[in-house]
């Protein structure tokens, strides 16, 4: 864009009221809570998937963000269907 990137990161803040590594962050997890419930993957498939490198770390940030293991969650959206 052609801006410095302290200038982008504040921008970015400003429109979206988070930083870009959160905003990201949240977009992946958001994916793989989608993946859990639309796929036949497994935890560390997605996990892959979506650019995490280790699967534990994965869990620790799905829990954060959700509340549970995305393999409670996964179990919990089937068993709404």
């Amino acid at each position: 864009s052609g801006r410095s990137l302290s200038a982008f990161k504040r921008d970015f803040e400003h429109q979206f009221h988070t930083s870009p590594a959160l905003w990201i962050k949240h977009k992946r997890l958001e994916y793989a809570s989608f993946l859990l419930e639309n796929s036949s993957q497994n935890v560390s498939e997605i996990s892959m998937e979506i650019g995490y490198e280790s699967v534990s770390h994965f869990i620790k940030a799905f829990k954060e963000k959700y509340g549970f293991t995305p393999v409670t969650y996964q179990r919990a959206k089937i068993a709404i269907v």
